[in-house]
C-alpha cells in the first residue's frame, strides 16, 4: 500500500482566510484615514476639476416678520392676504382691533379742523372785516361832516359860546369812533393771532389721530409674496407676529463647503447654480463667507463616526440673472475657481 506523505507546515502562517482577513481589515482603516478629510457636502469633489457642493435658496436680506404696532390693538379683526399672495410696499395686509375707535377719533378731529376754519373764512376775513370796513367809511364822513358842520357854524349868528360847544361835542364823537375803529381792528389782529394758534394745535390734533388710526393698520414693509400666515382673522397676534412675507428678488444660495476649501471661497468667485429637473444654468458669485465653522458628525453603521468642519457660502445671483422663485429649493453649486 502506497504511503501518502504529510502536507508540510506552510512558511507564511497569515496566508489564507485569517490572512485575507488582515488585509481587508487594513484596507478599510486605510479608506477611513481618507474618508474623514473629506466632507459629507462634497460627496461630487473630485481631485481634480471644479468643486462641487449642495446648498438650498434663502432670502435672509429680504425676509421680514410682520407683526405690527402694539398700540394698534392685540387682535386681528380683518386679514387681507392669504398664502403666496404677491404684496407691494405700504399694502395694508391686516387691521388691528384698534382701528373702530381710532377711526372715529380721526372723524372728530378732522369735523374740528373743518369748522375752525370755516369761521375764518365766514367770520375773522368775512363779517368782521365788512364791519371794519363799515366804520372806517362811517369815521370819514362823520369828520367830513364835521368839516361842513364847521364851515356852517362861521356863518351863523349863533352865540360863540354854543359854537364851541358844538365844535367840541363833535369833535369828542370823531375821536370816539376812532378809538372804536381801533379797538376793532387791534381785536381782529388779536382773533387773527389766536386763529393761527388754534389752527396749528387742530392740525396737530388730527395728525395725532390719523396716526393712532395708522398704528392699528398692519402694512407690508417691501414688495414681496406672503410665505407664512401666523395670526388669522378673529385672532390674537401670535408671538411669530402676523405673517412672513419674503422679497424674492433677494434669494440667495447657501452651500455648505468643507473647510479644506475655505481659501478658495473668496466674494466675487464666480460659481454655477444648477436645480433639480431645471436645464437651465444659473451665474452666480460668492457674496459672503462666515467666519464660523460648523463641526457635523455623520454616523457611518460599518467604520464609525466621521467628523466633518464646515462653512456656509452664501451665493448670490449675476446681475441680471434671476433664481426660480423658491424657497428651500435644493440646488447644486459648481465653484468655477
Amino acid at each position: 500500500m502506497t504511503r501518502v506523505p504529510k502536507a508540510r507546515a506552510s512558511k507564511f502562517p497569515w496566508r489564507g482566510a485569517g490572512g485575507l482577513a488582515l488585509v481587508a481589515a487594513v484596507s478599510a482603516g486605510m479608506w477611513v484615514a481618507a474618508e474623514r478629510q473629506t466632507s459629507s457636502a462634497q460627496q461630487g469633489i473630485r481631485p481634480t476639476g471644479p468643486l462641487i457642493s449642495r446648498g438650498y435658496t434663502e432670502a435672509p436680506a429680504g425676509t421680514v416678520v410682520v407683526a405690527g404696532n402694539p398700540l394698534g390693538g392685540a387682535t386681528v379683526i380683518e386679514l387681507r392676504i392669504k398664502d403666496g399672495q404677491h404684496v407691494k410696499r405700504d399694502e395694508i395686509i391686516a387691521v388691528l382691533s384698534g382701528y373702530p375707535a381710532a377711526d372715529i377719533g380721526v372723524r372728530i378731529a378732522e369735523a374740528a379742523l373743518a369748522k375752525l376754519k370755516a369761521t375764518h373764512e365766514q367770520v375773522l376775513t368775512g363779517t368782521r372785516v365788512t364791519e371794519l370796513a363799515l366804520q372806517e367809511a362811517s369815521l370819514k364822513s362823520a369828520i367830513e361832516s364835521n368839516k361842513l358842520a364847521a364851515l356852517q357854524r362861521l356863518r351863523s349868528g349863533t352865540p360863540n359860546d354854543q359854537k364851541e360847544m358844538e365844535a367840541k361835542l363833535q369833535a369828542e364823537s370823531v375821536e370816539r369812533d376812532k378809538a372804536k375803529l381801533e379797538l376793532a381792528k387791534q381785536t381782529l389782529k388779536n382773533d387773527l393771532a389766536q386763529y393761527e394758534i388754534d389752527l396749528a394745535n387742530s392740525e396737530a390734533s388730527v395728525e395725532n389721530a390719523r396716526r393712532t388710526r395708522e398704528d392699528a393698520l398692519v402694512r407690508s414693509p417691501l414688495d414681496g409674496v406672503v410665505v407664512e400666515i401666523f395670526s388669522r382673522q378673529g385672532e390674537r397676534i401670535s408671538n411669530y407676529g402676523i405673517a412672513k412675507v419674503v422679497d424674492m428678488d433677494q434669494l440667495r444660495v447657501r452651500a455648505s463647503v468643507d473647510e479644506l476649501h475655505l481659501a478658495r471661497m473668496q466674494p466675487g468667485a464666480k460659481v454655477e447654480i444648477t436645480f433639480k429637473n431645471d436645464p437651465v444654468t444659473y451665474s452666480g458669485r460668492i457674496a459672503r463667507v462666515p467666519l464660523a465653522v460648523t463641526r457635523m458628525v455623520r454616523s457611518d453603521a460599518d467604520l464609525g463616526e466621521l467628523a466633518t468642519r464646515l462653512v456656509e457660502v452664501e451665493i448670490a445671483p449675476d446681475e441680471g440673472t434671476r433664481l426660480p422663485q423658491y424657497l428651500g429649493r435644493e440646488a447644486r453649486v459648481t465653484f468655477l475657481n
